[in-house]
């Protein structure tokens, strides 16, 4: 097998058009995103790649949040790539912890959005029309892309290694600790909480929670491995680090607080001296 041809393929990926000057692309991987969508039960193939399409726009629209989030902030070479586990977007330039933790956060604020939207909408149509017509079948694929959209945004919420809600953790915890240590504060906790997710979604048959765990343990533990391995005692190490930092701090302020009285005292000994001195002549 020519491994580089398959590497190349796997790699490929095609720019489809521009958002508010932002580049979209595909990736090849969406094929298997969309074979899923066609694939749903109670769907034909017609009414699958309408579902399928509206999935993939959803997911288009909450990357433009972090993209227009990040246009707002000045930062550049934005672009958004769509792939077959969701999408993400790119950007370059300096951001503060809090402008970070917005663009982080733009995302999901769409995504509820359209969720709460397509479910009222798609809720209040189903109601009031003819069980199996076609307005029918139309509002029940709106109802349902509500309900995916909400369940979506809470488990795109997970505080772990990839998604929104560890990088909305990072962004938090770098406003106290180094960068590198948020990241990897996170990535042990994201071990944790995705290994607890994906036993709960393969033990309930719930496969979207048991596939979210597994990409929550997977990019954690990679991405600990690749910046000094798993030890989830530095934390603990790192909180007593600072503990101890503040109050070595502590006991310097109080001691130079000590000693700035003791001057100002031996200051106000010299100057009633000096008053005396003068009365006294």
């Amino acid at each position: 097998m020519n491994f580089s041809r398959l590497n190349s393929i796997l790699n490929w990926s095609t720019r489809v058009g521009n958002l508010f000057g932002i580049p979209i692309h595909l990736h090849v991987s969406i094929v298997f995103f969309l074979w899923a969508a066609l694939a749903r039960n109670g769907l034909g193939f017609w009414h699958g790649v309408e579902y399928g399409v509206a999935i993939v726009l959803c997911i288009l629209l909450h990357e433009l949040g972090h993209a227009l989030s990040a246009k707002r902030y000045g930062l550049t070479g934005l672009s958004i790539m769509l792939h077959g586990f969701g999408g993400f977007a790119v950007s370059r330039g300096f951001r503060t912890p809090k402008q970070a933790l917005v663009i982080v956060l733009a995302g999901p604020a769409v995504t509820f959005a359209i969720g709460i939207l397509a479910l009222a909408i798609g809720t209040a149509g189903r109601n009031a029309s003819t069980f199996g017509s076609e307005a029918f079948i139309q509002f029940h694929i709106v109802r349902y892309i509500g309900t995916l959209n909400i369940l979506l945004g809470f488990l795109n919420l997970i505080p772990s290694l990839p998604f929104d809600g560890g990088q909305a953790l990072i962004a938090i915890l770098s406003q106290i600790m180094t960068d590198r240590k948020a990241n990897r504060a996170v990535g042990h906790l994201g071990l944790v909480v995705g290994g607890v997710i994906a036993v709960f979604g393969f033990v309930t048959d719930r496969g979207l929670y048991g596939i979210f765990g597994l990409m929550a343990l997977l990019s954690s533990g990679m991405y600990l491995m690749n910046s000094g391995g798993i030890r989830f005692g530095e934390v603990s190490r790192d909180r007593k680090d600072r503990k101890a930092d503040e109050a070595q701090r502590k006991r310097r302020q109080e001691e130079n607080d000590k000693y700035l009285d003791e001057v100002a005292a031996r200051a106000r000994e010299r100057e009633e001296q000096e008053r005396l001195r003068k009365l006294l002549q």
